[in-house]
């Protein structure tokens, strides 16, 4: 049995999968567009002086890149957070770039961060998502031992995200280790990202990332957000004076 050309199953499911394809280049062509727009937000301080100074290093995902906008990122819920939690004002100095690697992170963020007046009470690093897209086992090692060793006391630093499948997967579980492996060594805080974002499960794919599959969405910086938070538990910044 053939169905006619203008069946209305057929229409109907032709017209659904151009509706559902318009919106998804839509949104992939927004989050594309979102790149200046946060470093253009984050070009400066944001938030509240006078009280907690956040320093936040890293890439895309730092800018907050897929959320709604920068400060939905999960650079942005941790400084609400923190600021609810503790009675104090929190300014967020922003030093991440899209599309850094460990290795931009010491040749540029670090000399920034070094050159700012304050010091900060507050910093966090994500990092190494880029590096897994173009992995090599000796060169990432190395990068992940220098900014081990670069980074200041009390730094809060996150594994490589969670790649789910195929051979991006079996590059971040490695990197994860790696870092891991050297953060505690440096004797800062590590923070379990790949084991958080593993933890979401599949269901993930659907509900936490944005149009390039990728970047996270909102619900996908909270999970983010909420696995520095649990690290940060019982530092006594996020306390109350």
């Amino acid at each position: 049995m053939r169905w006619p050309a203008r069946h209305p199953v057929i229409t109907g499911t032709l017209a659904l999968v151009l509706v559902v394809g318009s919106v998804w280049v839509v949104r992939l062509v927004a989050l594309a567009r979102s790149v200046d727009d946060a470093a253009a937000y984050w070009s400066k301080p944001r938030g509240q002086p006078g009280g907690l100074t956040y320093v936040a290093l890293g890439d895309s995902a730092a800018q907050g890149i897929g959320a709604s906008r920068p400060a939905n990122g999960y650079v942005g819920v941790l400084a609400r957070r923190l600021a609810a939690k503790t009675g104090r004002p929190v300014q967020i100095i922003n030093l991440s770039r899209s599309g850094a690697r460990i290795r931009d992170v010491l040749d540029t963020q670090l000399p920034a961060l070094a050159a700012l007046k304050q010091k900060p009470d507050l910093v966090t690093v994500a990092i190494g998502g880029n590096d897994v897209r173009a992995f090599g086992p000796a060169r990432f090692a190395a990068d992940s031992a220098a900014l081990a060793s670069a980074l200041p006391a009390g730094t809060y630093v996150a594994d490589v995200p969670y790649f789910m499948h195929g051979r991006w997967e079996r590059d971040a579980d490695e990197a994860a280790r790696v870092l891991t492996d050297d953060v505690r060594r440096a004797g800062l805080r590590v923070v379990p990202l790949h084991q958080a974002l593993e933890d979401e499960g599949w269901r993930a794919m659907l509900t936490q990332f944005a149009a390039d599959w990728f970047h996270p969405n909102d619900r996908g910086h909270r999970v983010w957000a909420n696995a520095f938070w649990t690290a940060m538990a019982a530092d006594p910044v996020t306390e109350q004076p």
